[in-house]
């Protein structure tokens, strides 16, 4: 067979990933493709299209492969259509291992691995959002939970991105328990790094700069962020919000019906956060929920403080070990409260900065590797 005559060092290792768009999966498998080519491996990126917000961020050392797809539907349908195509993909490259960049994908190239026949190629998926969500029904969540334990039966690792996230999975679906890995996912740049390395101190009584990153839709709550911050107009802070999306309108309304919007700048969409965290001093995570967000944990690394929901337990988890406890999903009270307080106690910036590390590209190509068995 092609695929054991030839070594995992020549094969490719394939990241697919629907598009390089603007979301925070779509960055996190460019940087894994990115950061495999730099070490040498042979690094592909199989996409839908090559055009997108995030596209300048591939690397010329990543090869990059169109998957065909019909000109119409959603992305739903395009997953399903391209599967015959993956498969004839898979037969001809033969890759050491496919990594899925998230939910959406998983299935798909698990069920193209199965129809491409004999071959030795690793089907690696990844669970980047909770399969239960606040207000999901007992029997959507059972719908759900099936018809992930049918697509995780039918890869060969499933990475969640914390330990409590793969504890919980294997307890919800024990049949396929043993194949829930906990990763850490490629965030944190070096560029961050430096610049956490050289943070500012705010002096005390100067304006507060507050930051929010994330897509403006109903998940990321940023009306509750805005209600929030109505609450504490007594203090000297100034909000920006890096994102664009459906709610944008809305959000507009909302700061000028409660009086903020001198106060609050909707900047848009940025393809790198980078500076916009070293010029800020509190990062604003509203989620309703999350995998593990790469928003806080950048922020972190670039030695900007952070204030989240709790809308995720491996983010809970790493803010209560910091002193610094999540606050409930969906409450503009405590999330007020919560902010205020940063403004007053910035968490140590050092015990942020070493958390932080633990998610830098060079740290998750290496755990990536080692999970799959390529390093």
């Amino acid at each position: 067979m092609a695929g054991e005559a030839a070594s995992n060092h020549s094969r490719p290792v394939v990241h697919f990933l629907f598009e390089p768009g603007n979301g925070g999966l779509d960055r996190v498998a460019i940087l894994l493709a990115n950061g495999m080519a730099e070490r040498g491996l042979n690094s592909e990126l199989w996409l839908t299209k090559r055009e997108g917000p995030l596209a300048s961020l591939i690397s010329h050392k990543v090869t990059v492969r169109i998957v065909p797809s019909v000109p119409f539907g959603g992305r739903g349908l395009k997953l399903v259509q391209q599967i015959p195509s993956l498969s004839r993909m898979i037969k001809q490259h033969q890759p050491a291992a496919i990594f899925s960049a998230g939910n959406q994908s998983n299935l798909t190239i698990a069920v193209a691995r199965k129809i491409a026949g004999a071959t030795t190629t690793k089907i690696i998926q990844k669970i980047t959002n909770p399969i239960s969500r606040p207000g999901m029904s007992g029997f959507v969540t059972a719908i759900r939970t099936a018809r992930f334990k049918q697509t995780v039966a039918r890869g060969n690792i499933c990475l969640t991105l914390s330990e409590a996230d793969a504890k919980a999975y294997a307890q919800l679906m024990p049949s396929v328990g043993r194949k829930f890995r906990a990763v850490k996912n490629a965030y944190v740049t070096e560029a961050m790094l430096a610049l956490g390395g050289r943070a500012r101190a705010r002096a005390k009584g100067e304006q507060c700069k507050l930051l929010s990153v994330g897509r403006l839709e109903y998940q990321k709550d940023h009306a509750n962020l805005i209600k929030a911050l109505a609450r504490i107009k007594g203090l000297p802070w100034q909000m920006r919000i890096l994102g664009d999306g459906s709610l944008e309108a809305e959000l507009k309304a909302l700061v000028d019906q409660l009086g903020v919007a001198d106060r609050v700048e909707f900047a848009g969409f940025v393809d790198d956060p980078t500076s916009a965290y070293a010029t800020s001093d509190i990062m604003v995570l509203s989620s309703r929920w999350e995998g593990l967000p790469a928003a806080p944990l950048e922020a972190m690394a670039a030695g900007c403080d952070v204030v989240t929901t709790d809308c995720s337990d491996g983010l809970t988890e790493m803010f209560a070990a910091l002193g610094r406890p999540a606050v409930p999903v969906e409450n503009e009270v405590a999330l007020a409260d919560a902010i205020a307080g940063a403004m007053q106690n910035s968490a140590t910036p050092s015990a942020m900065r070493a958390i932080a590390e633990e998610y830098s590209v060079e740290a998750s190509v290496t755990d990536h590797l080692r999970i799959a068995g390529l390093g």
